[in-house]
Protein backbone atom coordinates (compact mmCIF):
# COMPACT_ATOMS: atom_id res chain seq x y z
CA UNK A 1 0.00 0.00 0.00
CA UNK A 2 2.83 2.33 0.87
CA UNK A 3 4.45 1.36 -2.31
CA UNK A 4 1.42 2.38 -4.40
CA UNK A 5 1.15 5.60 -2.83
CA UNK A 6 4.54 6.49 -3.36
CA UNK A 7 4.43 5.33 -6.87
CA UNK A 8 1.18 7.97 -7.32
CA UNK A 9 3.26 10.89 -5.56
CA UNK A 10 5.72 10.54 -8.46
CA UNK A 11 3.20 10.47 -11.59
CA UNK A 12 1.35 13.45 -10.01
CA UNK A 13 4.80 15.33 -10.07
CA UNK A 14 5.81 13.75 -13.45
CA UNK A 15 2.57 15.45 -14.74
CA UNK A 16 2.98 18.56 -13.18
CA UNK A 17 6.64 19.09 -14.43
CA UNK A 18 5.44 18.11 -17.76
CA UNK A 19 2.51 20.36 -17.83
CA UNK A 20 4.78 23.33 -16.89
CA UNK A 21 7.35 22.63 -19.56
CA UNK A 22 5.11 22.98 -21.89
CA UNK A 23 3.81 26.05 -20.91
CA UNK A 24 6.95 28.03 -20.84
CA UNK A 25 8.00 26.16 -24.51
CA UNK A 26 4.34 27.97 -25.82
CA UNK A 27 5.22 31.22 -24.27
CA UNK A 28 9.12 31.17 -25.75
CA UNK A 29 7.53 30.47 -29.06
CA UNK A 30 4.94 32.97 -29.21
CA UNK A 31 7.73 35.46 -27.63
CA UNK A 32 9.97 34.66 -30.50
CA UNK A 33 7.56 35.03 -33.32
CA UNK A 34 6.70 38.63 -31.87
CA UNK A 35 10.29 39.48 -31.41
CA UNK A 36 10.45 38.38 -35.59
CA UNK A 37 7.47 40.52 -36.27
CA UNK A 38 8.30 43.45 -34.30
CA UNK A 39 12.07 43.40 -36.18
CA UNK A 40 10.42 42.97 -39.36
CA UNK A 41 8.30 45.75 -38.63
CA UNK A 42 11.04 47.83 -37.64
CA UNK A 43 12.79 47.48 -40.65
CA UNK A 44 9.55 47.81 -42.78
CA UNK A 45 9.43 51.38 -41.00
CA UNK A 46 13.08 52.18 -41.24
CA UNK A 47 13.10 52.26 -44.98
CA UNK A 48 14.93 49.09 -45.78
CA UNK A 49 12.50 47.73 -48.25
CA UNK A 50 12.27 43.57 -48.39
CA UNK A 51 11.57 42.22 -52.29
CA UNK A 52 7.99 41.77 -51.53
CA UNK A 53 7.66 45.25 -50.70
CA UNK A 54 9.14 46.74 -53.84
CA UNK A 55 7.45 47.13 -56.83
CA UNK A 56 7.89 45.24 -59.96
CA UNK A 57 9.20 47.34 -63.00
CA UNK A 58 7.51 46.71 -66.29
CA UNK A 59 10.14 46.55 -68.91
CA UNK A 60 7.45 48.03 -71.61
CA UNK A 61 7.52 51.89 -72.54
CA UNK A 62 4.71 52.54 -70.31
CA UNK A 63 6.83 50.81 -67.32
CA UNK A 64 9.33 52.67 -67.11
CA UNK A 65 7.54 56.00 -66.47
CA UNK A 66 5.55 54.83 -64.18
CA UNK A 67 8.47 53.45 -62.13
CA UNK A 68 9.96 56.24 -61.11
CA UNK A 69 11.28 58.53 -58.48
CA UNK A 70 12.76 56.22 -56.08
CA UNK A 71 12.52 57.02 -52.44
CA UNK A 72 16.14 58.02 -52.36
CA UNK A 73 16.29 60.31 -55.68
CA UNK A 74 13.15 61.99 -53.98
CA UNK A 75 15.12 62.40 -50.49
CA UNK A 76 18.25 63.70 -52.10
CA UNK A 77 17.57 64.27 -55.85
CA UNK A 78 14.81 66.94 -55.98
CA UNK A 79 13.86 68.62 -59.68
CA UNK A 80 16.00 71.28 -59.19
CA UNK A 81 18.81 69.31 -58.14
CA UNK A 82 18.99 67.68 -61.56
CA UNK A 83 20.38 69.99 -63.27
CA UNK A 84 22.16 72.53 -60.58
CA UNK A 85 25.90 72.67 -59.46
CA UNK A 86 25.50 70.33 -56.50
CA UNK A 87 23.95 67.54 -58.18
CA UNK A 88 27.33 65.37 -58.12
CA UNK A 89 26.94 66.10 -54.27
CA UNK A 90 23.88 65.16 -53.50
CA UNK A 91 23.98 62.39 -56.25
CA UNK A 92 26.70 61.11 -54.02
CA UNK A 93 24.61 61.46 -50.75
CA UNK A 94 22.17 59.03 -52.41
CA UNK A 95 24.49 56.67 -53.81
CA UNK A 96 25.84 55.92 -50.29
CA UNK A 97 22.56 55.67 -48.81
CA UNK A 98 21.81 52.97 -51.30
CA UNK A 99 24.90 51.47 -50.11
CA UNK A 100 24.19 51.35 -46.79
CA UNK A 101 21.03 49.58 -47.14
CA UNK A 102 22.90 46.82 -49.56
CA UNK A 103 24.52 46.34 -46.74
CA UNK A 104 22.34 46.43 -44.13
CA UNK A 105 19.60 44.64 -45.88
CA UNK A 106 21.72 41.46 -46.43
CA UNK A 107 18.51 40.35 -48.84
CA UNK A 108 19.18 37.63 -51.79
CA UNK A 109 17.22 38.50 -54.27
CA UNK A 110 16.89 37.83 -58.00
CA UNK A 111 18.78 39.70 -60.73
CA UNK A 112 15.03 41.31 -61.50
CA UNK A 113 14.38 41.76 -58.16
CA UNK A 114 17.66 43.62 -57.56
CA UNK A 115 16.58 45.62 -60.81
CA UNK A 116 13.22 46.22 -59.15
CA UNK A 117 15.10 47.68 -55.96
CA UNK A 118 17.53 49.89 -57.69
CA UNK A 119 14.92 51.02 -59.65
CA UNK A 120 12.82 51.60 -56.16
CA UNK A 121 15.23 53.44 -54.44
CA UNK A 122 17.35 55.55 -57.34
CA UNK A 123 15.08 55.73 -60.51
CA UNK A 124 13.99 59.22 -62.23
CA UNK A 125 10.57 60.79 -62.87
CA UNK A 126 10.42 60.40 -66.40
CA UNK A 127 6.71 60.86 -66.55
CA UNK A 128 6.64 64.55 -65.28
CA UNK A 129 9.73 65.89 -67.65
CA UNK A 130 8.19 63.97 -70.69
CA UNK A 131 4.79 64.84 -70.11
CA UNK A 132 5.80 68.97 -69.95
CA UNK A 133 7.22 67.65 -73.71
CA UNK A 134 3.64 66.59 -74.98
CA UNK A 135 1.75 69.07 -72.94
CA UNK A 136 3.75 72.13 -75.10
CA UNK A 137 1.10 74.12 -76.78
CA UNK A 138 2.39 74.35 -80.33
CA UNK A 139 1.76 78.02 -81.46
CA UNK A 140 2.65 80.10 -84.33
CA UNK A 141 2.16 83.89 -84.73
CA UNK A 142 -1.57 84.74 -85.83
CA UNK A 143 -1.15 85.77 -89.74
CA UNK A 144 -3.73 88.28 -91.19
CA UNK A 145 -4.60 88.48 -94.67
CA UNK A 146 -3.79 92.25 -96.34
CA UNK A 147 -7.07 92.41 -95.63
CA UNK A 148 -6.93 92.43 -91.71
CA UNK A 149 -8.36 89.33 -91.56
CA UNK A 150 -7.17 86.45 -89.71
CA UNK A 151 -6.28 82.93 -91.93
CA UNK A 152 -8.05 81.43 -89.03
CA UNK A 153 -11.57 83.18 -89.19
CA UNK A 154 -11.42 82.18 -93.37
CA UNK A 155 -14.26 79.58 -94.05
CA UNK A 156 -12.78 77.12 -97.40
CA UNK A 157 -15.21 79.34 -99.86
CA UNK A 158 -13.79 82.51 -98.73
CA UNK A 159 -10.04 81.46 -98.48
CA UNK A 160 -11.30 80.42 -102.26
CA UNK A 161 -12.41 83.75 -102.97
CA UNK A 162 -9.52 85.58 -101.58
CA UNK A 163 -7.38 83.47 -103.83
CA UNK A 164 -9.69 84.67 -106.96
CA UNK A 165 -8.95 88.88 -106.55
CA UNK A 166 -7.28 90.40 -108.46
CA UNK A 167 -6.14 94.24 -108.41
CA UNK A 168 -6.59 96.93 -110.82
CA UNK A 169 -5.10 100.28 -111.11
CA UNK A 170 -5.84 102.85 -114.45
CA UNK A 171 -3.45 105.95 -113.68
CA UNK A 172 -5.16 108.60 -115.87
CA UNK A 173 -2.41 111.74 -116.88
CA UNK A 174 -3.44 115.10 -117.76
CA UNK A 175 -1.62 115.93 -120.79
CA UNK A 176 -3.00 119.18 -121.26
CA UNK A 177 -0.67 122.28 -122.29
CA UNK A 178 -0.61 123.90 -118.98
CA UNK A 179 1.28 120.53 -117.43
CA UNK A 180 4.12 122.21 -119.12
CA UNK A 181 4.16 124.56 -116.03
CA UNK A 182 6.61 124.86 -113.47
CA UNK A 183 6.47 123.94 -110.08
CA UNK A 184 9.05 123.59 -107.28
CA UNK A 185 11.06 121.10 -108.42
CA UNK A 186 10.51 121.09 -111.91
CA UNK A 187 7.98 120.55 -114.96
CA UNK A 188 4.57 119.63 -114.12
CA UNK A 189 4.62 116.77 -116.25
CA UNK A 190 8.05 115.58 -115.58
CA UNK A 191 7.39 115.06 -112.10
CA UNK A 192 4.16 113.43 -112.66
CA UNK A 193 5.98 111.06 -114.87
CA UNK A 194 8.99 110.48 -112.92
CA UNK A 195 5.79 109.90 -109.19
CA UNK A 196 3.84 107.27 -111.27
CA UNK A 197 7.04 105.29 -112.40
CA UNK A 198 7.97 105.06 -108.84
CA UNK A 199 4.48 104.26 -107.88
CA UNK A 200 4.52 101.28 -110.51
CA UNK A 201 7.79 100.14 -109.84
CA UNK A 202 7.07 99.38 -105.56
CA UNK A 203 3.70 97.71 -106.45
CA UNK A 204 3.09 94.44 -106.77
CA UNK A 205 4.31 92.51 -109.50
CA UNK A 206 0.83 90.93 -110.38
CA UNK A 207 -1.11 93.80 -109.85
CA UNK A 208 -2.61 94.89 -113.80
CA UNK A 209 -2.09 98.42 -115.09
CA UNK A 210 -3.01 100.66 -116.70
CA UNK A 211 -1.71 104.12 -118.11
CA UNK A 212 -4.16 106.43 -120.14
CA UNK A 213 -3.33 109.80 -121.57
CA UNK A 214 -5.73 112.34 -122.08
CA UNK A 215 -5.49 115.64 -124.34
CA UNK A 216 -2.11 114.64 -125.77
CA UNK A 217 -2.63 115.72 -129.24
CA UNK A 218 -3.56 118.29 -130.80
CA UNK A 219 -2.48 121.75 -128.75
CA UNK A 220 -3.98 123.63 -126.33
CA UNK A 221 -5.30 126.39 -128.89
CA UNK A 222 -9.14 126.90 -130.74
CA UNK A 223 -8.08 125.32 -133.45
CA UNK A 224 -6.27 122.02 -132.07
CA UNK A 225 -8.99 121.92 -129.25
CA UNK A 226 -11.31 118.90 -130.94
CA UNK A 227 -8.31 116.88 -131.60
CA UNK A 228 -6.59 117.32 -128.31
CA UNK A 229 -10.48 116.71 -126.52
CA UNK A 230 -10.66 113.49 -128.57
CA UNK A 231 -7.08 112.40 -127.68
CA UNK A 232 -7.74 109.92 -124.97
CA UNK A 233 -5.13 106.46 -125.22
CA UNK A 234 -4.22 103.89 -123.24
CA UNK A 235 -0.51 104.07 -124.06
CA UNK A 236 -0.02 100.76 -121.16
CA UNK A 237 -2.51 98.69 -121.59
CA UNK A 238 -4.12 96.69 -118.68
CA UNK A 239 -0.86 94.05 -116.91
CA UNK A 240 1.28 93.72 -115.12
CA UNK A 241 4.26 96.29 -114.68
CA UNK A 242 7.01 95.49 -117.38
CA UNK A 243 9.67 98.34 -116.21
CA UNK A 244 11.38 98.45 -120.12
CA UNK A 245 7.67 98.83 -121.98
CA UNK A 246 6.41 101.23 -119.40
CA UNK A 247 8.93 103.61 -119.60
CA UNK A 248 8.96 103.79 -123.61
CA UNK A 249 4.89 104.42 -123.31
CA UNK A 250 5.46 106.77 -120.54
CA UNK A 251 8.49 109.10 -121.97
CA UNK A 252 7.10 109.85 -125.04
CA UNK A 253 3.86 111.60 -122.97
CA UNK A 254 4.10 115.75 -123.64
CA UNK A 255 1.87 118.50 -122.44
CA UNK A 256 -0.14 119.65 -125.08
CA UNK A 257 -3.60 120.39 -125.34
CA UNK A 258 -7.27 120.65 -123.62
CA UNK A 259 -8.52 118.43 -120.31
CA UNK A 260 -10.86 115.76 -121.94
CA UNK A 261 -11.72 114.68 -117.91
CA UNK A 262 -14.79 113.21 -118.18
CA UNK A 263 -14.31 111.25 -121.44
CA UNK A 264 -11.23 109.90 -120.34
CA UNK A 265 -12.66 108.59 -116.96
CA UNK A 266 -15.68 106.93 -119.16
CA UNK A 267 -13.38 104.76 -121.26
CA UNK A 268 -11.06 103.91 -118.06
CA UNK A 269 -14.31 103.05 -116.28
CA UNK A 270 -15.55 101.06 -119.58
CA UNK A 271 -11.82 99.60 -119.76
CA UNK A 272 -11.78 98.01 -116.37
CA UNK A 273 -15.21 96.75 -116.48
CA UNK A 274 -14.20 94.80 -119.29
CA UNK A 275 -11.40 92.52 -117.57
CA UNK A 276 -12.61 92.86 -114.42
CA UNK A 277 -15.26 90.43 -112.44
CA UNK A 278 -17.02 90.79 -109.12
CA UNK A 279 -13.78 89.75 -107.69
CA UNK A 280 -11.49 92.44 -108.62
CA UNK A 281 -10.05 95.45 -106.73
CA UNK A 282 -10.47 98.41 -109.42
CA UNK A 283 -8.56 101.92 -109.33
CA UNK A 284 -8.31 104.80 -110.65
CA UNK A 285 -6.07 107.64 -110.06
CA UNK A 286 -6.17 111.01 -111.47
CA UNK A 287 -3.13 113.34 -111.77
CA UNK A 288 -4.69 116.77 -113.17
CA UNK A 289 -3.68 120.72 -113.31
CA UNK A 290 -7.52 121.30 -113.89
CA UNK A 291 -10.63 120.84 -114.04
CA UNK A 292 -12.78 119.68 -117.33
CA UNK A 293 -12.13 122.01 -120.26
CA UNK A 294 -13.88 119.88 -122.94
CA UNK A 295 -17.51 120.19 -122.26
CA UNK A 296 -17.90 117.09 -120.56
CA UNK A 297 -19.22 116.23 -117.24
CA UNK A 298 -16.75 114.37 -114.78
CA UNK A 299 -18.93 114.74 -112.12
CA UNK A 300 -21.93 112.91 -113.96
CA UNK A 301 -19.39 109.85 -114.70
CA UNK A 302 -18.22 109.74 -111.29
CA UNK A 303 -21.99 108.85 -109.92
CA UNK A 304 -22.43 105.78 -112.47
CA UNK A 305 -19.44 104.29 -111.19
CA UNK A 306 -20.35 102.95 -107.69
CA UNK A 307 -23.43 101.50 -110.29
CA UNK A 308 -20.93 99.45 -112.26
CA UNK A 309 -21.30 95.97 -110.55
CA UNK A 310 -17.58 95.76 -109.07
CA UNK A 311 -15.38 97.64 -106.69
CA UNK A 312 -14.33 100.58 -108.10
CA UNK A 313 -12.33 103.77 -106.03
CA UNK A 314 -11.20 107.02 -107.55
CA UNK A 315 -9.01 108.68 -106.55
CA UNK A 316 -8.11 112.89 -107.75
CA UNK A 317 -4.94 114.40 -106.97
CA UNK A 318 -4.87 118.04 -107.93
CA UNK A 319 -1.44 119.45 -108.96
CA UNK A 320 -0.79 122.73 -108.55
CA UNK A 321 -4.89 123.38 -108.91
CA UNK A 322 -5.96 126.74 -109.19
CA UNK A 323 -8.14 127.92 -105.73
CA UNK A 324 -11.31 128.34 -107.70
CA UNK A 325 -11.08 124.60 -109.54
CA UNK A 326 -10.72 122.08 -106.36
CA UNK A 327 -14.73 122.19 -105.84
CA UNK A 328 -15.04 120.25 -109.17
CA UNK A 329 -12.56 117.44 -108.83
CA UNK A 330 -13.42 117.45 -105.13
CA UNK A 331 -16.97 116.39 -105.80
CA UNK A 332 -15.48 113.87 -108.66
CA UNK A 333 -14.29 111.76 -106.10
CA UNK A 334 -16.82 111.90 -103.37
CA UNK A 335 -19.45 110.27 -105.67
CA UNK A 336 -17.56 107.86 -106.58
CA UNK A 337 -16.58 106.66 -103.34
CA UNK A 338 -12.53 107.82 -103.65
CA UNK A 339 -10.68 110.32 -102.46
CA UNK A 340 -9.23 113.77 -103.10
CA UNK A 341 -5.70 115.55 -102.58
CA UNK A 342 -4.33 118.39 -103.54
CA UNK A 343 -0.22 118.99 -104.26
CA UNK A 344 1.80 122.00 -105.09
CA UNK A 345 5.48 120.80 -104.84
CA UNK A 346 7.18 117.61 -106.34
CA UNK A 347 7.72 116.46 -102.87
CA UNK A 348 4.11 116.62 -101.54
CA UNK A 349 4.00 114.86 -105.61
CA UNK A 350 6.18 112.61 -104.38
CA UNK A 351 4.51 111.78 -101.02
CA UNK A 352 1.15 111.46 -102.19
CA UNK A 353 1.86 108.79 -104.98
CA UNK A 354 4.67 106.74 -103.41
CA UNK A 355 2.54 107.02 -99.78
CA UNK A 356 -1.30 107.54 -99.68
CA UNK A 357 -1.70 105.69 -103.65
CA UNK A 358 1.16 102.95 -102.32
CA UNK A 359 -0.68 102.33 -98.94
CA UNK A 360 -4.01 101.75 -100.41
CA UNK A 361 -2.53 99.13 -103.22
CA UNK A 362 -0.57 97.81 -100.25
CA UNK A 363 -3.60 96.30 -98.47
CA UNK A 364 -4.06 94.02 -101.44
CA UNK A 365 0.06 93.05 -101.77
CA UNK A 366 -0.29 89.52 -101.55
CA UNK A 367 3.35 88.84 -102.42
CA UNK A 368 4.82 91.27 -99.58
CA UNK A 369 2.13 89.17 -97.38
CA UNK A 370 3.54 86.18 -98.22
CA UNK A 371 6.79 87.10 -98.11
CA UNK A 372 6.52 88.34 -94.43
CA UNK A 373 4.01 85.87 -93.44
CA UNK A 374 6.63 83.17 -94.55
CA UNK A 375 9.05 84.77 -93.05
CA UNK A 376 7.39 85.30 -89.65
CA UNK A 377 6.56 81.35 -89.55
CA UNK A 378 10.00 80.21 -89.86
CA UNK A 379 10.95 82.93 -87.38
CA UNK A 380 7.82 81.47 -84.75
CA UNK A 381 9.52 77.58 -85.86
CA UNK A 382 12.72 78.69 -84.50
CA UNK A 383 11.56 80.12 -81.23
CA UNK A 384 9.36 77.16 -81.12
CA UNK A 385 12.30 74.90 -81.49
CA UNK A 386 14.47 76.57 -78.74
CA UNK A 387 11.83 75.93 -76.23
CA UNK A 388 11.55 72.17 -77.49
CA UNK A 389 15.49 71.65 -76.99
CA UNK A 390 15.29 73.34 -73.27
CA UNK A 391 12.47 70.49 -72.50
CA UNK A 392 14.49 67.96 -74.63
CA UNK A 393 17.87 68.72 -73.12
CA UNK A 394 15.73 68.56 -69.32
CA UNK A 395 14.78 64.99 -70.89
CA UNK A 396 18.21 63.96 -71.98
CA UNK A 397 19.48 65.22 -68.29
CA UNK A 398 17.34 63.46 -66.32
CA UNK A 399 18.04 60.14 -68.58
CA UNK A 400 21.58 60.48 -68.21
CA UNK A 401 21.56 61.09 -64.54
CA UNK A 402 19.36 58.29 -63.86
CA UNK A 403 21.75 55.99 -66.14
CA UNK A 404 24.90 57.14 -64.02
CA UNK A 405 23.06 56.30 -60.97
CA UNK A 406 21.65 52.88 -62.09
CA UNK A 407 25.44 51.81 -63.48
CA UNK A 408 26.91 53.12 -60.21
CA UNK A 409 24.38 50.93 -58.14
CA UNK A 410 24.98 47.95 -59.89
CA UNK A 411 28.59 48.12 -58.75
CA UNK A 412 27.65 48.67 -55.40
CA UNK A 413 25.26 45.60 -55.20
CA UNK A 414 28.28 43.28 -57.10
CA UNK A 415 30.99 44.46 -54.36
CA UNK A 416 28.44 43.63 -51.40
CA UNK A 417 26.82 40.34 -52.75
CA UNK A 418 28.05 36.84 -54.42
CA UNK A 419 27.02 37.23 -57.71
CA UNK A 420 27.96 34.23 -59.90
CA UNK A 421 29.52 35.88 -63.59
CA UNK A 422 26.49 35.32 -65.78
CA UNK A 423 24.21 37.30 -62.95
CA UNK A 424 26.42 40.24 -62.99
CA UNK A 425 25.93 40.05 -67.31
CA UNK A 426 21.92 39.46 -66.70
CA UNK A 427 21.79 42.40 -64.09
CA UNK A 428 24.06 44.58 -66.32
CA UNK A 429 21.34 43.59 -69.16
CA UNK A 430 18.60 44.34 -67.65
CA UNK A 431 19.69 47.95 -67.00
CA UNK A 432 20.69 48.43 -70.32
CA UNK A 433 17.25 47.22 -71.27
CA UNK A 434 15.68 49.97 -69.02
CA UNK A 435 18.19 52.53 -69.73
CA UNK A 436 17.41 51.35 -73.95
CA UNK A 437 13.38 51.52 -73.25
CA UNK A 438 13.64 55.00 -71.76
CA UNK A 439 15.54 56.00 -74.73
CA UNK A 440 12.99 55.11 -77.16
CA UNK A 441 10.56 56.60 -75.47
CA UNK A 442 11.91 59.69 -74.87
CA UNK A 443 12.98 60.12 -79.21
CA UNK A 444 9.32 59.29 -79.75
CA UNK A 445 7.97 61.48 -77.43
CA UNK A 446 10.20 64.60 -78.93
CA UNK A 447 10.02 63.45 -82.63
CA UNK A 448 6.28 63.48 -82.54
CA UNK A 449 6.30 66.85 -81.10
CA UNK A 450 8.69 67.96 -83.47
CA UNK A 451 6.59 66.85 -86.06
CA UNK A 452 3.50 68.47 -84.63
CA UNK A 453 5.70 72.14 -85.31
CA UNK A 454 6.74 70.91 -88.64
CA UNK A 455 3.16 70.11 -89.66
CA UNK A 456 1.91 73.14 -88.45
CA UNK A 457 3.97 75.28 -89.77
CA UNK A 458 3.60 73.46 -93.33
CA UNK A 459 0.01 74.02 -92.88
CA UNK A 460 0.22 77.90 -92.58
CA UNK A 461 2.46 78.13 -95.35
CA UNK A 462 0.81 76.02 -97.91
CA UNK A 463 -1.92 78.33 -97.13
CA UNK A 464 0.48 82.00 -97.87
CA UNK A 465 2.09 80.18 -101.21
CA UNK A 466 -1.31 79.22 -102.20
CA UNK A 467 -2.12 82.74 -101.97
CA UNK A 468 0.58 84.03 -103.45
CA UNK A 469 0.56 81.39 -106.21
CA UNK A 470 -3.04 82.61 -107.45
CA UNK A 471 -2.60 86.22 -107.27
CA UNK A 472 0.66 86.06 -108.78
CA UNK A 473 -0.57 83.59 -111.98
Amino acid sequence: MRIYRWKSSIVAMLFVLLLTACNDNSEGTEEAEESVENEEAQEVDGGEATSTDVPSVDLTEEGVLTSGPGELTTEHLPEEETIGDSYDQAEQTALQEFEAIVQEDGAERTMKEWLDFIVYQLGANHEEVLQRVEDYEVEFSELTLPDGRSIVELEDEELEEEMEKEVNVAILLDASGSMAGQVDGGQKMDLAKDAIAVFVQNIPDETNVLVQAYGHEGDNTNDGKTESCEAIENVYPLSPINDREFVEAVDPIEPTGWTPLADAMEQAKEDLIEEADENSINFIYVISDGIETCGGDPVAVAETIPEAGIDFEVNILGFDIADDEHEQLQEVAEVSGGNYSSVYTAQELDEEVTGTWLDQISQFAWIWWARDGLIATSEDQLDIENELRELRNDVSTLRNQENSRMTEAVEVVIENNELEPDEINELRQLIRERANLIQEVSDETTSEKRAEVVESRDRIQDVIRQLREEHTD
